[in-house]
Parts: structure tokens; C-alpha cells; sequence
């Protein structure tokens, strides 16, 4: 697979607060409960994760074409931004909030999206 780059002021993630800090502890409370929430529905965290990949192209080449990087994380990490803003260190923080068993389900859904990303690009991928 051909990796795509993009600079960075391009990607959507960025633009959007992905990489945004300084929360208090009451926001990082509530963002970390809507990021836990997301990733623990399988159902509403494919329906977003389905809108990163339409909506945030140039993030989604950048991340999704490099096999180096941890896509899953990725994924998870741009829908919780995407659905409502939260920065990926507070995801991170969620995700080890996580039990085994919901872990593995969102890295089932972000295994769907990515095939699904890589079917709908794999001319630019070649």
C-alpha cells in the first residue's frame, strides 16, 4: 500500500481539536464519558466512524494509508472527535476504562471501517 501524505493543516482531525488540551477536570469528566460511551456502542461508533472517513478525507489518508501507525486507535480516536470534540488523550484515557471484551468490539468496528477505507481507495492506494 501507498502511504499518502498530506500537510498537516489539511487534516481534518487537527482543525477539528483532536490534539486540543487544557480541559478542567469536570470537562475531561464528561468527555471522557462520551468518548467511553461511543466506543462501548458498536452500532452508533460505526455510523460515526462511517462519517470520519466521508468527511475528514485528507485525515483519513494521512492515518489510514500508513500501516505503521495504529489505525484502530485512529479510528477511534477521529470518531469521539468527530461525534463531540474530544481530544485524543482523553480517549486514550477511555479506552483503558474499557473492559477486555469492549475493547475488542471497537477494534472490531475500526477492522470494518479500515477495509472499508482501503476498498474505496485502493486506486490512490496502488
Amino acid at each position: 500500500m501507498k502511504q499518502i501524505y498530506h500537510h498537516f493543516s489539511k487534516w481534518e482531525d487537527t482543525r477539528n481539536g483532536i490534539l486540543k488540551n487544557g480541559y478542567n477536570e469536570k470537562e475531561t469528566e464528561e468527555l471522557t464519558f462520551m468518548a467511553k460511551s461511543l466506543l462501548c456502542n458498536p452500532k452508533e461508533f460505526y455510523k460515526i466512524a462511517l462519517k470520519v472517513i466521508k468527511n475528514w478525507i485528507y485525515a483519513s489518508e494521512q492515518h489510514l494509508s500508513n500501516k505503521s501507525r495504529n489505525r484502530h486507535a485512529w479510528i477511534g480516536q477521529a470518531s469521539c472527535c468527530f461525534a463531540y470534540g474530544v481530544p485524543e488523550y482523553i480517549t486514550k484515557y477511555a479506552w483503558r476504562l474499557m473492559v477486555k471484551e469492549e475493547q475488542d468490539k471497537a477494534n472490531d468496528i475500526a477492522d470494518k471501517i479500515i477495509s472499508l477505507w482501503e476498498k474505496q481507495n485502493a486506486k490512490k492506494l496502488s
